[in-house]
C-alpha cells in the first residue's frame, strides 16, 4: 500500500460495507443465527459436509471484513477523541484566562478596600494587604493568625 487514504466513491462504499457488516456480525442476533447454523448437523446429519464447507467459507469472508470494519471504527473513534481533546484544551485555556481576569479583579478590589480602610484609619488585615499587593500565590489561601 502507498499509505495514502482513498477518498473516492469506492473507498467510501467499502468503508460503509465493512462497518455495517462488522456491526451486523457483531450483534447478538448474528450470534444466535450462527448457533442455529452450527447445530443444523444435529437435525440434518446428511448435510454436515456442506454445512462445514459454508461455515469455513463464512469464516474466510467475515474475518477480513470484521478486521477492516474494526479498523474503520477505531479510526473514527480516534478522530472523535482528538476533537474532544482539542475542545477540552481550548476550554481549559478559556478557564485559565477567566481565572486570571477574576484574580486581577479581586486584587484590584482588595487594593481599593485596603485603601478605604487606611483612609478610615481602620486596620488592614495581613491577608487583604498581601492580596492587594499581589503577594498571594495563585491557588493559595491567605494565612490565618
Amino acid at each position: 500500500m502507498s499509505g495514502q487514504k482513498d477518498t473516492g466513491l469506492v473507498a467510501k462504499i467499502n468503508d460503509v460495507l465493512a462497518t455495517r457488516i462488522t456491526m451486523i456480525v457483531g450483534s447478538i442476533w448474528a450470534f444466535y443465527a450462527f448457533i442455529i447454523f452450527g447445530l443444523t448437523p444435529l437435525i440434518w446429519p446428511d448435510y454436515e459436509t456442506q454445512i462445514l464447507y459454508w461455515s469455513n467459507f463464512l469464516q474466510l469472508i467475515f474475518l477480513p471484513v470484521i478486521t477492516v470494519g474494526t479498523a474503520i471504527l477505531n479510526r473514527d473513534s480516534e478522530r472523535r477523541a482528538s476533537q474532544d481533546h482539542h475542545t477540552i484544551r481550548s476550554e481549559f485555556s478559556l478557564l485559565k484566562d477567566s481565572h486570571q481576569c477574576n484574580h486581577d479583579a479581586l486584587r484590584e478590589v482588595a487594593g481599593g478596600l485596603a485603601e478605604l480602610l487606611r483612609q478610615s484609619n481602620l486596620e488592614v488585615s495581613d491577608g487583604l494587604r498581601e492580596l492587594a499587593n499581589g503577594e498571594v500565590v495563585r491557588g493559595s489561601r491567605p494565612r490565618r493568625p
